[in-house]
């Protein structure tokens, strides 16, 4: 039977939650609403599977790890699913399902094999990438302009480039009532991510140093789990910090957590699109990043938020001090970063992008 143009599949196989996850998450559930048939592969025990199992959208489970495309019994069972439910498209989330599922995709007649790439960082110029990408996937989502850029990088002829598209993290955008700034003792300063070293949070635990040298009041909020947890509590402590600093572990309300603070500071090594800072920056929050990758995108400095040169903690601390100690320039700057996300990352607008390219 030939695959329906109305079958789609999205298949994400990340075992932890982040920006990926929550994009495929919610993908589903709009074309769902579209009228789509949406399946949703993602592996038995992950943080998505968790939260999607108990929706309308039916879940199935497959386990993928990096070398699962030499596992001849699980291609067969990927084809036979794809064959199954007569799949036209479906959305791959990490690399290691570019190469599994992909090929099983492909063999089992899938006509759209899409890749959404969320990382910053060129492709491999490997005799295997060289056939995915110009046999295998038939287009590629970038989720910013410095990962359309970075893809090709090492091998200029991997893909043809008008393959590749961009569509940003979107956020949905409620209306916000600019209230007149509120004066507070003591001024939050919120992260969240993984505890992981590409988050980069340990620069916090420098910030908190210099900060406290400066005699301001200030909390600094890290909403995340992770294998760091313990080492940076650790280097908090040695820092004589860790009175001004929360570990709050992982935050299910994030909305939430993003109203309570004041200031939103991202010091990542390096980012693909940062969902977390679209999603601060809509709440009408000030943020404050080092000036890499494709942040740049998103803030436009000095006016919707403040660039940093990577690493220089000293420049960070003097754009987040001028933050702490003038309220009005913190709600001048979370106003204008509000409105250009309204403008730019508006999630309704990225989604109709999407339904352009599957139809």
């Amino acid at each position: 039977m030939e695959p329906q143009v109305n079958n789609i599949c999205l298949f994400n196989s990340c075992k932890s939650w982040g920006g990926g996850e929550k994009w495929h998450y919610e993908t589903a559930f709009h074309l769902n609403e579209r009228g789509y048939n949406v399946s949703f592969c993602c592996q038995a025990k992950s943080e998505i599977n968790k939260r999607i199992k108990d929706s309308r959208i039916k879940t199935y489970n497959f386990r993928i790890h990096n070398l699962s495309f030499l596992n001849l019994i699980l291609l067969v069972r990927l084809y036979l699913f794809f064959k199954r439910k007569n799949i036209y498209t479906v959305i791959l989330g990490l690399p290691s399902d570019v190469k599994a599922v992909g090929i099983a995709a492909k063999l089992a007649g899938v006509k759209n094999i899409i890749y959404r790439r969320g990382t910053a960082l060129p492709i491999h110029n490997t005799l295997l990438n060289r056939y995915l990408f110009r046999s295998v996937i038939t287009r590629v989502l970038a989720n910013s302009g410095e990962i359309k850029k970075r893809f090709l990088e090492k091998n200029p002829f991997l893909m043809d480039e008008e393959r590749i598209n961009v569509i940003y993290n979107g956020v949905k955008i409620n209306g916000i009532d600019f209230y007149p700034a509120e004066i507070k003792k003591e001024v939050l300063i919120g992260n969240a991510g993984r505890l992981v070293e590409q988050k980069g949070q340990r620069f916090l635990i420098d910030l908190a140093k210099e900060l406290k040298s400066k005699s301001l009041n200030f909390k600094i909020l890290i909403a995340g789990k992770g294998p760091l947890r313990h080492s940076l509590e650790e280097y908090a402590y040695q820092s004589k910090v860790n009175e001004n600093i929360d570990f709050l572990d992982f935050v299910e309300n994030i909305d939430s957590f993003l109203e309570k603070i004041d200031i939103f500071v991202l010091p990542s090594l390096h980012e693909g699109s940062a969902n977390i800072l679209i999603e601060a920056m809509a709440k009408a929050k000030p943020v404050v990043a080092f000036n890499i990758s494709s942040i740049p995108e998103i803030i436009k400095h000095g006016e919707t938020g403040f660039l940093a040169e990577f690493g220089n903690v000293h420049q960070l601390t003097e754009y987040v001090s001028k933050l702490v100690e003038d309220i009005d320039l913190r709600k001048q700057i979370g106003e204008k970063a509000y409105l250009h996300i309204s403008e730019k990352f508006n999630a309704k607008n990225q989604f109709e992008k999407l339904l352009t390219l599957l139809n």
